[in-house]
């Protein structure tokens, strides 16, 4: 099945063209609604209101697993200089700048359409009703997931969380007041969205930008891996497991290629992406600290798979599961990340054997058969410590590295101070990200508050 899932996913794109139309027609004339459910599925089906391009940049580009040239730094527009620096932009400027919020609440907007529409619609053969609802819920609660990442701190299991979150889109009344929620309320509806798609959500699906009830598990997995809730986090990662575990093994693979990672793989759980920034674009000099590249060991095929060697001597990333594209990264879920998020519950919960079992499991497809050792370490802490590690070597520009270091901050072992170094008018200035600090939470656009009235 899955080697006609690209050629489903091209066919899918087909309707954009006319879904786009249908929402910009839907804007302009307020008698105009989706009338099916095959409406519904379209909009749902179009993947750049979605899937592709609509997560915002922030959650990669203050991470610690690369750094960009002077040169590169120099090329950037004002306002990339200071994301990259943890100056923590409040004015966004253009309205290029301003899709980055625009675009993430316009995917809540179509997922508010469907939710909203579909009690009224007429009722296809070959859709199921429920099925729909199931994806729109999902789609609506990721983004808002996503977006809690960038824009709220982060959750604290042993606080109130009362601090302010971000605006929660329930609904596709555009009249609708804008408020920020608190972090303790965006998390509840987020879990109670997944929750509710996961039992609505069919096993299967022709294609991985739709979600299916593997994802919604794999998803819930992830907000409570950023919640520190790391029985849940087991939990949801093992039934998602349990349904899917499909693995690359990267030795059967042809890994010097330009993209050795096809798009929508045997690993991919959800396919979404965020359309990035240069910053992240090793022909304009963004690189791969080489901190990071020294936790790789000599026959860890993920050091070809992941990185190309740069005629200066640098290495710059090649290994994005959207299968392309040197801007772009990956943001959706992978049967790797479960294995990961499963084996930290475990050992977090004092079950080693069982965290044994599952970073070997993904070891084993990653390390050259005849170097291949299984992990025998039974101390916890070790053993914690090397899952640790492994999440940042294998889950590279996909969207979690952020989340790992904000949640990690706040324990003594693992917080990290980010520096970076750049020079400017030919003097070198140093920038610090510290641990917790408050540009670990990204400012609203001013534009968007002097417009709403948010508080």
């Amino acid at each position: 099945m899955r080697q006609f899932i690209y050629l489903l996913f091209l066919g899918s794109l087909c309707c954009m063209a006319s879904c786009n139309k249908f929402l910009e027609e839907k804007s302009n004339k307020a008698s105009t609604v989706p009338s099916t459910l095959e409406d519904m599925q379209a909009l749902l089906d179009a993947g750049n209101q979605l899937n592709m391009g609509s997560y915002p940049y922030f959650i990669e580009t203050c991470t610690d697993d690369y750094y960009l040239s002077d040169e590169g730094y120099n090329k950037m527009d004002a306002f990339d200089k200071q994301v990259y620096t943890f100056q923590n932009p409040e004015s966004y400027n253009t309205i290029a700048k301003l899709a980055l919020w625009r675009n993430a609440y316009k995917a809540i907007a179509v997922a508010n359409t469907v939710l909203d529409g579909l009690a009224a619609v007429e009722k296809l053969k070959g859709l199921d009703r429920n099925n729909i609802k199931g994806q729109a819920l999902f789609h609506r609660a990721f983004m808002h997931f996503i977006l809690t990442q960038v824009y709220c701190a982060p959750f604290d299991q042993k606080g109130d969380n009362i601090l302010p979150g971000i605006p929660l889109k329930l609904t596709s009344d555009i009249n609708d007041k804008t408020a920020r929620s608190t972090v303790k309320t965006c998390y509840e509806v987020i879990i109670d969205d997944l929750v509710n798609a996961a039992a609505l959500l069919s096993n299967e699906v022709a294609v991985v930008t739709r979600p299916n009830k593997v994802a919604a598990y794999a998803a819930l997995s992830r907000v409570y891996l950023a919640m520190e809730d790391y029985e849940n986090a087991k939990k949801y990662a093992e039934s998602a497991l349990n349904l899917y575990n499909k693995l690359l093994d990267l030795n059967t693979m042809d890994l010097t290629v330009a993209a050795p990672f096809q798009a929508m793989n045997a690993e991919t759980l959800f396919f979404g992406y965020s359309n990035g920034s240069s910053m992240f674009n090793g022909s304009s000099g963004s690189y791969i600290n080489e901190e990071l590249l020294h936790l790789y060991e000599a026959h860890d095929l993920r050091l070809t798979a992941n990185f190309k060697k740069e005629t200066n001597g640098f290495y710059s990333f090649k290994g994005q599961y959207t299968g392309a594209g040197s801007y772009i990264f990956f943001v959706g879920l992978t049967t790797s990340e479960m294995l990961l998020n499963a084996a930290e519950g475990n050992v977090r919960l004092g079950n080693t054997s069982n965290a044994l079992k599952q970073l070997n499991k993904l070891l084993q497809n990653r390390i050259e058969k005849s170097f291949f050792a299984p992990v025998t370490e039974t101390d916890a802490e070790v053993l914690l410590e090397l899952i640790l590690q492994e999440r940042r070597k294998e889950l590279i520009r996909r969207g979690v590295r952020w989340s790992d270091l904000r949640r990690l901050n706040k324990d003594e072992r693992f917080k990290r101070e980010i520096v970076r170094r750049v020079t400017i008018d030919g003097k070198v200035q140093e920038f610090r990200l510290e641990p917790n600090s408050n540009n670990y939470i990204f400012n609203t656009p001013i534009e968007v508050i002097n417009m709403t009235g948010m508080q």
